[in-house]
């Protein structure tokens, strides 16, 4: 009785260290998957242009594609495999180029226009209102307090 207890312990434990070990090994390979997917989303395909290498069904992205999961499974980082498809094609390969240089122009011309169109429309409008006023004379005043009184005449009879 006793060796069969040890028997089915020792089988539990097996098993156990079985499935640790293939859920290990499940988690491992879907995580460089989604590492794979991530950087395949951060590469642009040269064949389509506008679309990533993970969503573009062109030869080239799949050879691409390759490339990536074997530089994952020889150990290289993020940074070098994007390192790599740099070298040969440029910062063109990437959907997301670093802001420097001329990107980084593209990136501040934008905001500095705003800017610029605010700053100006503000001294338009201070010109306006600190521009010389000229005083009314007496008779335009007069008139204006007429049309102002006949003007609240007419509010007050609609309203009642």
């Amino acid at each position: 009785m006793r060796s069969r207890l040890v028997g089915i312990g020792t089988l539990v434990a097996v098993l156990g260290l079985l499935a640790v070990a293939v859920t290990g090994l499940v988690v491992r390979d879907s995580g460089g998957e989604d590492r794979a997917y991530r950087l395949e989303q951060k590469l642009r395909c040269p064949v389509c242009k506008s679309v990533s290498i993970a969503e573009s069904p062109a030869q080239t992205a799949q050879d691409m594609r390759a490339v990536v999961a074997r530089q994952i499974a020889a150990g290289r980082t993020d940074q070098e495999i994007i390192d790599y498809f740099r070298s040969r094609y440029g910062d063109w390969v990437l959907l997301d180029p670093p802001a420097s240089g001329t990107t980084l122009t593209l990136w501040w011309l934008p905001a500095g226009a705003l800017v610029l169109g605010c700053v100006l429309l503000v001294r338009m409008r201070q010109r306006r209102v600190d521009g010389p006023r000229e005083e009314l004379t007496a008779d335009q005043r007069e008139r204006v307090d007429r049309a102002l009184a006949a003007a609240r005449a007419r509010v007050e009879e609609e309203s009642a």
